[in-house]
């Protein structure tokens, strides 16, 4: 009896699962937007709200992610990446100030009036979150001790 009332479980869960559409549909300023910008996108995976959409996808090694309001405007983009993507500046001033340490990732917020730069940098017995602007002023939030040692 139990097995019978999973299977049809399961049936029913896979029926759903098949009726939903993996890619929301997407109003034609927001995909005119989108192809606007990035033309290379790819592996494109949609979500939506009443407000935004929000697509994910890869731009060559970048993993990226844009919100776009239903009218058309790039809301923001993030993009995660290591250090060779860091601008030059940036790149600098982490290494000189964190000299001997990895940057382990980056995750870089673009809106209008501005870009952040989210560093994650790790040494040997700690991990530093350590924030940049465009001008490469760097403020340290958090250091926290390694727990995967």
């Amino acid at each position: 009896m139990k097995l019978l009332i999973l299977s049809a479980a399961l049936a029913l869960g896979l029926n759903v699962m098949a009726s939903t559409t993996a890619n929301p549909s997407v109003n034609p300023k927001v995909l005119k937007t989108f192809n606007l910008v990035f033309t290379n996108a790819q592996n494109v995976q949609w979500s939506t709200t009443k407000e935004y959409n929000e697509a994910s996808f890869n731009s060559g090694m970048i993993k990226t992610r844009a919100i776009i309001d239903n009218n058309g405007k790039l809301i923001r983009t993030i993009r995660y990446y290591g250090e060779s993507n860091l601008p030059s500046n940036i790149l600098y001033k982490v290494r000189k100030k964190y000299d001997g340490k990895e940057i382990y990732g980056v995750a870089e917020v673009a809106t209008e009036s501005a870009t952040e730069y989210f560093i994650i940098i790790r040494d040997s017995k700690n991990i530093y979150k350590v924030t940049a602007d465009n001008s490469g002023d760097l403020i340290q939030t958090d250091k926290l001790k390694r727990a995967d040692l």
